[in-house]
């Protein structure tokens, strides 16, 4: 069973080992390269990080600010991320589990009254945690510490193995790289071998664009961790493992 992943390269590497833990083989195409942003990091006392990706504290780490900031806590979405997080040096670490809303609620049972938090970030964004948070009361800077530059072209490993038929099922991490594959698998002619794939999705944000493209096949992760994801790519290929997962047919 080969299955299309197409993270960037750091993260497909992990998600590789997993499928092979599963008895799947990965076919690596990252569509998306992780590019460092210069933003500058204010010079004010934090009460947290905060942080919703791994790739956000990586860019921080080599950051003179660093020193200072790992001197007050981090709330970070899901153990990838925390555990980035203490490679980075921070020695409290609390795991929010879920997602960006789940950071939210997880920040203001932890802060009750006004607090002021680092967003280690990227440039694209699937929540403003910084809006929720005001709402609260508290204050949140954003600093965009990374983007994902879309690639100009498929890869060509992708292109290879999707005209050669030997793709058995594709792997959707974030809505942009969903939304990234169907356009440049569209550019390279490979819509009608791309389409009636099994399809499995992070979240119901990330399937949306495989619904709208028609795809028949797409499995929703019942929660937005990769275990779930390898979950719902089981459940589509095989409905009598389904777990949870939202399903179209």
């Amino acid at each position: 069973m080969k299955v299309l992943v197409l993270r960037p390269e750091r993260a497909a590497v992990r998600t590789a080992r997993a499928l092979e833990a599963r008895g799947m083989t990965a076919v690596l195409a990252p569509v998306l390269t992780i590019e460092t942003l210069d933003a500058p990091v204010p010079d004010v006392a934090y009460n947290a990080v905060l942080a919703t990706s791994a790739n956000g504290l990586r860019k921080l780490k080599d950051r003179r600010e660093i020193g200072r900031l790992r001197e007050v806590p981090l709330i970070a979405v899901g153990d990838r991320t925390a555990e980035a997080g203490r490679e980075v040096g921070f020695s409290v670490v609390h795991v929010a589990e879920g997602d960006g809303r789940s950071l939210v609620a997880d920040a203001s049972a932890l802060f009750p009254t006004p607090a002021r938090f680092l967003h280690a970030a990227g440039a694209d964004r699937a929540f403003d945690v910084a809006g929720a948070l005001a709402a609260h009361g508290h204050t949140v800077d954003v600093v965009e510490l990374y983007r994902a530059a879309a690639a100009s072209a498929l890869p060509e490993v992708a292109r290879t193995a999707l005209s050669a038929g030997e793709i058995d099922a594709v792997l959707h991490h974030s809505r942009r790289i969903a939304e990234t594959f169907l356009t440049l698998g569209a550019a390279a002619g490979l819509t009608e071998a791309i389409r009636p794939l099994p399809h499995a999705a992070l979240a119901l944000r990330v399937a949306e664009p495989l619904f709208a493209a028609g795809c028949p096949t797409v499995a929703v992760a019942a929660r937005p961790d990769e275990a779930a994801l390898l979950d719902a790519l089981a459940g589509v290929i095989d409905p009598r493992s389904q777990s949870g997962g939202e399903r179209s047919n």
